[in-house]
């Protein structure tokens, strides 16, 4: 795709300047897409799944509900920097003050 634009030039002249291949918002548009596609089938969850094992990482260590503060591990990274970036949402990390299979309050686990 070949694009023109007309521009102004401080001294007062003009000219036009040629754009070759996708406009940016046409490439996210269609990035997007593939990454909705990528939620509607669970995909974002079972690469986050895979990270932690890779990682040695425990997903019910942490939660988004405030909590005891924590470092940032190399899942944690990942979501804040996908969430930021997919959704325009800044999201926060805490250490569970009781890991889920420790506390007898809870029947089941969702996860």
């Amino acid at each position: 795709m070949i694009e023109t634009s007309k521009v102004h030039f401080p001294d007062g002249g003009e000219g036009v300047e040629y754009h070759l291949g996708l406009p940016a918002e046409t490439r996210i548009n269609q990035l997007m897409k593939i990454i909705r596609t990528y939620e509607k089938y669970h995909l974002k969850t079972e690469l986050i799944h895979e990270m932690a094992k890779a990682n040695k990482e425990d997903l019910l260590s942490y939660t988004t509900e405030p909590g005891l503060p924590m470092s940032d591990t190399t899942v944690t990274k990942f979501l804040k920097m996908y969430e930021e970036a997919v959704n325009g949402q800044i999201v926060k990390y805490y250490k569970r003050e009781v890991h889920p299979f420790d506390d007898p309050e809870l029947d089941e686990i969702d996860i």
